[in-house]
């Protein structure tokens, strides 16, 4: 197997957090209690952040291809949804809804529903190979993930719930840097 691509895919998740919360840090008038972290891609600065989310999911593309089958496919579908959300960018906070807002949406509603699911797959997997730590970290991560997401879309960019998904996305990224280091082992 070539080392290189989960090598790669291990990388994406420090890099968006880092790379994340360094903007945060030191952008002015960013506030994590207001804004999502996809606002970091307006404003005259945006292009770094939507340079980082394609370089992630460019990132995690080369790190699905460690994997196999339908978990390939759900990783591919969360890298290309990174993508997809850098293009189409997300609209001011309380602004109107673009075409392009929705589609940054619908781009990570429909990822994240990809890492979800390729959590909860290898989850399953794991408990039937007999590895109950692997199992139970993959479907705890997957599911805090999801519900840290719906929380934030059910509750409108709630200051609570924006730190709640900030949590969810820091929890999911460590556990792909995770899985793919795994697959760097012999028998991973």
């Amino acid at each position: 197997m070539n080392r290189l691509m989960p090598f790669l895919g291990a990388l994406a998740g420090p890099l968006y957090v880092v790379v994340s919360l360094l903007e945060i840090a030191l952008r002015d008038g960013f506030d994590a209690l207001t804004h999502p972290w996809s606002a970091l891609s307006l404003g005259d600065l945006g292009w770094i952040h939507v340079t980082t989310l394609e370089l992630s999911g460019l990132a995690v593309i080369a790190g699905a291809t460690a994997f196999t089958g339908l978990v390939r496919t759900l990783f591919c579908l969360y890298g290309l949804s990174l993508m997809g959300a850098g293009i189409f960018t997300i609209d001011p906070v309380g602004g109107e809804v673009s075409p392009s807002g929705m589609l940054h949406f619908v781009c990570g509603a429909v990822g994240f529903t990809a890492i979800t699911v390729a959590a909860l797959v290898l989850a399953r997997r794991h408990r039937h190979a007999g590895d109950r730590g692997w199992s139970l970290a993959s479907a705890l991560c997957g599911v805090f993930f999801f519900a840290s997401f719906g929380a934030m879309a059910a509750a409108g960019g709630a200051g609570w719930s924006l730190l709640l998904f900030t949590a969810g996305v820091i929890v999911i990224s460590a556990w792909f840097t995770a899985i793919c280091l795994r697959r760097l082992r012999p028998e991973g």
